[in-house]
């Protein structure tokens, strides 16, 4: 027992010790620092003296905000988003049973109306021909010389006879009227019902490129604008760039400038270059702002310019820096 302590004192227990050190110092000592990635430089203009600004992509018609004109479950959605679609195709349909069990009954209406003006018809078909028959008897009982032949009072009763199919010819025609008329309003129930009944497809206003659906089967449709839009939907062959130029800088550029950007980000400096479309003639407050700390109240003109999106893809929304070309600033030494 004697030796195999000596042995734990002689060497074991001195390890343990040094093992011991070294996993604390290695703990301890703490690792070199990674080398960190270099930020993006920030974008700049290629030429002196272009005015800066920022942009936002949007379609050349601008976001539509697709909305049903009547509210109603959604029952198929028929479009996802980026699907490009032509001018009146369904986009999405509402629940339409109620409309369907409502046209059956108004097209049942209208048959019975038609009968009805067949019936009406028919009916001063028979008057005339009884007034004419009693006005023929008329005359024949007036054209008689002899009045042993036809006496004064079986001559007034033709004539009242007479006057009486004349009159039942004139309410026969008016019910023909009322007839037809309940068949127009009966047809025009039908029409309706027949227009609500297409109003709960909805279709695209435009053809275009359908940039978000927001709506999935089982949802409720409200009728009219939505904070959220159910879907929207915008023309692609162009895109443009709503570009917010400060109030002091708007009368260095000019209508028809040239102008060149680049989306956040971009690891490349290649410059997509903008045709000038038009300016917004209202001024109004910044709305796309560079930073927390940036005022709000600042004034700004809206330029809108365009890029083909088959050179240069982007998305709607997407940010982009813009660098108008302008006219030099009017100064006291160069004046």
């Amino acid at each position: 027992m004697k030796p195999l302590l000596k042995r734990l004192r002689g060497w074991v227990l001195p390890a343990i010790a040094l093992a011991m050190f070294a996993f604390a110092a290695v703990s301890v000592i703490e690792p070199a620092p990674k080398a960190a990635v270099p930020p993006l430089p920030p974008a700049h203009a290629s030429r002196d003296g272009m005015v800066g600004a920022v942009g936002i992509v949007e379609p050349s018609s601008e976001l539509i905000a697709v909305a049903p004109e009547l509210p109603g479950v959604v029952r198929d959605v028929l479009v996802q988003a980026g699907a490009h679609v032509t001018k009146g195709a369904p986009l999405f349909r509402q629940d339409a049973r109620a409309q369907r069990a409502a046209r059956e009954t108004a097209a049942a209406d209208v048959k019975a109306a038609e009968a009805q003006v067949t019936a009406a018809r028919a009916g001063l078909a028979a008057a005339e021909i009884t007034a004419a028959d009693q006005a023929t008897r008329l005359k024949l009982y007036a054209a008689v010389q002899d009045q042993r032949a036809v006496s004064t009072d079986e001559t007034d009763r033709q004539r009242f006879a007479s006057q009486r199919a004349a009159v039942a010819v004139k309410q026969a025609r008016a019910q023909v009227q009322v007839a037809e008329a309940d068949l127009a309003a009966a047809k025009a129930r039908l029409s309706q019902i027949e227009t609500d009944l297409d109003r709960l497809t909805v279709t695209a206003p435009i053809a275009g490129r359908v940039w978000r659906v927001n709506v999935r089967p089982g949802e409720f449709a409200a009728a009219g604008p939505q904070a959220e839009p159910l879907l929207t939907i915008g023309s692609d062959e162009r895109l443009h760039v709503r570009v917010e130029i400060a109030e002091e800088d708007i009368g260095r550029v000019h209508t028809g400038a040239r102008a060149e950007g680049s989306f956040r980000g971009a690891t490349t400096n290649k410059r997509i270059p903008l045709g000038f479309v038009r300016f917004e003639p209202e001024a109004q407050n910044k709305r796309t702002l560079a930073g927390g700390g940036e005022r709000v109240d600042t004034r700004v003109i809206e330029a809108l310019f365009w890029f083909d999106p088959k050179a240069y893809p982007a998305f709607a929304g997407q940010r982009m820096d813009v660098f108008i070309d302008s006219a030099p600033l009017q100064t006291s030494e160069n004046k």
